[in-house]
């Protein structure tokens, strides 16, 4: 246990706010939305009202929760907590006079300029006393559960995971949180750069890559059940470190994976297929990937590939999201019926490319589209735990992510077999049709 002997204690808003705090890089933007900030003022005045029937008000702190440091040499990293100490920070300086966010505040609309401009609306209805009085109250009466930590795996052991009425870190964000700090011998600029993109992806895009895919995959082709993605399940994507002790393993894919685009140098790689397959040796979805900036590199590149293969198999659409329209199918098909399906045909797709290329893709596709509607024409309703059973290959169910992971020829999906049966007389005819190869 890393936390500090004294370092769990109650912290005015005031004494906090004169630390050195600062906010690292792994951690997300700020995301509150003006409803947000305003709940928590609201909240604050109706504190301030109920302590101004007590005759000493220090005897009644309004505790907004608890904020998780990580003591980096001469400060203080926030871990949990950056939301609501932005938040506070905006409208105290409010509160206080100032007149702009700073002196390169700009119109174009942010979560930062959204609620500094809703906590301006609000502050403006005050009395100047009245403002006073807020100011000081949040200083001294508002206090929070300030837990200090030498060790930042061990913050993030401890954090509560939700902040306040805000948004609960991901999977995806410790693992943005690990692999930065695996970039500690990178410049500062580097990092804000590869943050950045990282953002830029958005939420969604993230959870989907992992979720539905990165995950399933390195799961479900070593016969492993992947039920959900949680933060339980980050060591998967933690990667080889470069420095440290490794092992024999660890060596060979780190030297493979490093010597990739040397290896490409030397043979005049310069066709965009060339290119493509590089990468897809480089990160290699069934063999440890690198720490540090490769990961970062590795999910850009196939959060690309996944758009790809999208694209290419559902042209009319924009992911299994909307109507799904395979072109042998028209627009028969449905969000909320095949769904799951077609994001269990996806993750086999990109498998299949990531190991053996475009080589065979239109067999692949006919065999692996077969294979995941067929869960589609013999269940009623298909729900999470068909989609897992049928990806790791419970009970001996045909998989191709096993099949795929241990054969040298991607043609090996022709052995996947399908059950031909099918709910009732009545159900899904057009896609059992299809299946079966009966549609016109």
């Amino acid at each position: 246990m890393t936390i500090h002997k004294h370092g769990v204690s109650a912290a005015s808003i005031g004494a906090l706010m004169a630390e050195n705090l600062q906010i690292p890089h792994y951690q997300r933007p700020y995301v509150w939305t003006p409803p947000l900030a305003l709940r928590l003022v609201l909240d604050i005045r109706d504190a301030q009202q109920a302590a101004s029937t007590i005759p000493d008000p220090r005897t009644a702190p309004y505790v907004l929760g608890a904020v998780i440091l990580h003591e980096n040499g001469e400060h203080f990293d926030v871990v949990d907590g950056q939301q609501r100490l932005l938040t506070l920070r905006m409208l105290l300086r409010i509160l206080e006079g100032e007149k702009s966010l700073s002196p390169r505040s700009t119109n174009r609309a942010t979560p930062v300029t959204e609620v500094w401009r809703q906590l301006k609306d609000t502050v403006r209805a005050l009395e100047p006393d009245e403002r006073q009085d807020l100011a000081q109250f949040i200083r001294n009466n508002c206090q929070v559960i300030r837990v200090v930590t030498d060790d930042v795996d061990e913050a993030f052991r401890v954090f509560d995971s939700q902040n306040y009425r805000g948004k609960p870190l991901a999977p995806h964000d410790l693992l943005k949180a690990h692999h930065l700090r695996e970039m500690r011998g990178e410049s500062d600029a580097l990092k804000s750069a590869t943050v950045e993109e990282w953002e830029s992806a958005g939420d969604k895009a993230l959870d989907e890559i992992f979720s539905l895919y990165l995950y399933r995959i390195a799961k479900w082709s070593r016969g492993e059940s992947a039920p959900g993605f949680t933060t339980g399940d980050i060591n998967v994507f933690k990667g080889i470190a470069a420095t440290g002790p490794l092992s024999p393993n660890a060596r060979y894919h780190l030297t493979a994976q490093s010597t990739i685009p040397l290896m490409n140098i030397w043979r005049h790689a310069s066709t965009a297929k060339d290119k493509l397959d590089s990468q897809r040796s480089r990160f290699q979805l069934d063999a440890p990937q690198l720490a540090g900036r490769p990961f970062f590199e590795m999910v850009a590149f196939m959060i690309q590939e996944l758009d790809s293969l999208k694209n290419r198999n559902f042209p009319a659409v924009d992911g299994p999201e909307t109507n799904i329209t395979p072109s042998t199918f028209g627009d028969k098909l449905t969000q909320s019926r095949y769904r799951k399906v077609t994001e269990l045909y996806l993750a086999a797709m990109l498998y299949f490319v990531n190991k053996f290329s475009d080589e065979d893709i239109e067999l692949a596709s006919t065999h692996l589209f077969a294979w995941s509607f067929d869960l589609r024409v013999r269940y009623l309703r298909v729900v999470q735990t068909s989609i897992n059973n049928s990806g790791y290959g419970k009970d001996g169910i045909d998989s191709p992510f096993s099949l795929l992971r241990n054969s040298s020829d991607g043609r090996v999906v022709q052995t996947l077999t399908s059950t031909g049966s099918r709910y009732n007389d009545t159900h899904e005819p057009e896609l059992y049709a299809l299946l079966n190869g009966t549609m016109p």
